[in-house]
């Protein structure tokens, strides 16, 4: 089991456009796409890493 800190907009768009009905499903699909899309040639720096922060 991995635990990830989770953009809730991202994670509630993904889920409404896609009509997956888990999280899990929501962030397996997302990273399927990513990775079936994206090239390392796309991208000229990795993405800043965000912090978690608690509420």
């Amino acid at each position: 089991m991995t635990r990830i800190y989770l953009d809730d907009d991202a994670l509630r768009r993904t889920m409404a456009i896609s009509g997956v009905h888990t999280e899990q499903d929501a962030v397996n699909l997302a990273l399927r796409f990513f990775s079936s899309h994206a090239t390392a040639e796309d991208f000229d720096h990795p993405f800043p890493a965000r912090t978690a922060t608690a509420s």
